[in-house]
């Protein structure tokens, strides 16, 4: 039932009165989100839900339930983390976990895209009330339920306009800097991406999710999803993903659930129809998540059903994939340890492509639905899903393919280390040495023939690519320089920030500017600022 405006707001703030009170241990009423209590015409605030997850305290099993941070947003709201787990880990480390499959799920990266968080405060409740004993054999899950905390409470009904609900309005695009915490995963300039980036470094997630709302092209499912469509990926992994694991989980979420989920995508709009998907580049958190040798899955409900329709499809698509990972979690493990093992041993088949393009892609039937219009008055026009749906064959273009790859050096060199290039470094993960005697050493150099620089600026930057062909040199290494090994398990996230081919880059942001060097006939020549080492025997370098 739809509640009068009155009526939602006089819900949702008994709503806040009544969890921040006390009840008693024993039979204690379960909380109910802000979503629930005002008929779905409001989302939670950063407030609520924080009052929400705090809450479950005396529900049955509310020791499965502990509630941390991973830092805090630009306006120092609280980036509020909840781990479940039976029993629950360690808060430190990975190895904490007990050798259970670990799992990292993600709400709200968009203040407007609301249905995640309010999904992920509704399975908390089940897990505190005893609900899915099956899953926590297997699994350790941590949650964060709004992760842009600025955003979220940037509330206006001006937002989003086209999007079903909820009718109160929903939260902003960026966080507090004017930032699209979606676009961070390379540069990470916010303190929401350091956060989750330190958050992951730790936990280590066998299976990271990122739970959006999706408008556009009038398909005819509840949700769609992606796996990372980066190609800087480990194959084998991929393969399980789109193969098994997400296969498993679309029929999952049809047979218990009702609701039709598929590859994420959009119509095209020009020449035969075909439903293509969208970006490969790792500026996208669930593509970057796949290159640290792992499962990735963005969840995308279709912003035009209703909002309690697309809290519970979330729900259920969240809770299938946590059921798929319980089903295969020894198999994910293993596929992940083997992923790591083949980077760390310097594999032939571990390589760094670029020149990237869609797939031909293969003929699929897809599902087309209806959409109606309402105008708002004063704000724009609303779109409603309608209920029919009809297939209609195309080709389904859902990943990506590079024309090239260059085989990881040993390491690569920086000479001269900006501090925050060292910094960014640090926020991946990586494994930074330092020379402590210079050494001359064979590299390669990459002489650069042309610099594309972006005239517009995006997310404060303009982009940089860089076109020219790598030399053989010897060259000698000044004490100080930086060395990041490609023996490391997180390798193919270093080749993507300090390779000069690379699509998405520190290049691209601006931390790494090119440099010059005396060319042959001694004039200044552009060279890329980072060599890549054919051996590390002559280096010495600092400690651990």
């Amino acid at each position: 039932m739809r509640l009068a405006p009155h009526s939602a707001l006089a819900c949702a703030c008994a709503l806040t009165t009544c969890l921040a009170t006390p009840a008693p241990a024993q039979g204690q009423q379960a909380p109910r989100t802000t979503a629930e209590a005002s008929g779905y015409t409001r989302p939670s605030t950063h407030e609520s839900m924080v009052t929400f997850v705090r809450a479950p305290q005396g529900l049955s099993h509310a020791d499965r339930l502990r509630v941390g941070s991973a830092g805090t947003t630009s306006e120092g709201r609280d980036l509020l983390t909840v781990t479940v787990g039976n029993p629950l880990p360690g808060e430190t480390t990975a190895d904490r976990a007990g050798g259970r499959l670990r799992i990292l799920i993600n709400a709200n990266i968009h203040g407007g895209e609301v249905e995640g968080k309010e999904a992920v405060q509704e399975l908390l409740r089940e897990f505190a009330q005893g609900e899915h004993e099956e899953l926590l054999e297997h699994v350790v899950m941590v949650f964060v339920p709004i992760y842009n905390g600025d955003g979220n409470d940037q509330i206006e009904r001006a937002h989003r306009v086209s999007q079903n609900g909820p009718y109160f309005g929903v939260g902003d695009r960026p966080n507090a800097q004017g930032l699209d915490l979606n676009r961070d995963f390379i540069k990470v300039e916010s303190p929401e991406c350091r956060g989750l980036l330190a958050l992951a470094n730790r936990w280590d997630p066998h299976l990271f999710m990122d739970l959006h709302t999706t408008n556009g092209s009038a398909h005819g499912y509840h949700l769609t999803y992606s796996p990372s469509l980066s190609t800087n990926v480990d194959a084998e992994l991929d393969g399980f993903l789109r193969g098994t694991f997400l296969r498993d989980v679309r029929s999952a979420t049809l047979v218990n659930h009702g609701f039709r989920v598929f590859d994420y995508g959009n119509f095209s709009r020009r020449g035969e129809k075909s439903w293509s998907t969208y970006d490969h580049r790792p500026r996208f958190g669930t593509n970057y998540m796949g290159m640290r040798n792992r499962l990735s899955v963005l969840s995308e409900a279709f912003s035009y059903f209703s909002f309690e329709r697309r809290v519970a499809v979330t729900r259920a698509f969240v809770l299938e994939n946590l059921r798929a990972a319980a089903v295969h979690a020894k198999e994910i493990m293993e596929l992940c340890a083997r992923a790591d093992q083949r980077v760390i041993e310097r594999d032939p088949s571990v390589r760094f492509p670029w020149d990237t393009g869609l797939v031909e892609g293969h003929m699929q039937d897809v599902l087309l639905g209806t959409l109606s219009s309402i105008e708002m008055q004063g704000l724009g026009t609303r779109r409603i899903a309608g209920e029919e749906f009809r297939a209609e064959r195309m080709l389904v273009k859902d990943g990506f393919v590079s024309a090239s790859s260059l085989a990881l050096p040993h390491a690569w060199a920086i000479p001269d280390p900006s501090d925050a290039l060292l910094e960014t470094l640090g926020h991946h993960g990586l494994e930074v040495r330092r020379l402590t005697v210079a050494a001359s050493v064979e590299a390669q150099v990459f002489l650069i023939t042309e610099v594309q620089r972006a005239g517009r600026t995006f997310q404060g930057h303009h982009e940089v690519r860089l076109t020219g062909a790598w030399q053989d040199t010897r060259r000698t290494l000044p004490i100080g320089t930086a060395v990041v090994r490609a023996s490391q398990r997180w390798a193919r996230v270093a080749a993507q920030l300090l390779e000069p081919q690379s699509e998405d880059s520190l290049v691209t942001w601006n931390i790494l500017e090119p440099g010059t060097q005396a060319g042959r006939d001694g004039e200044p020549q552009a060279v890329h600022a980072v060599l890549r080492l054919a051996t590390l025997a002559d280096l010495v370098l600092d400690a651990d």
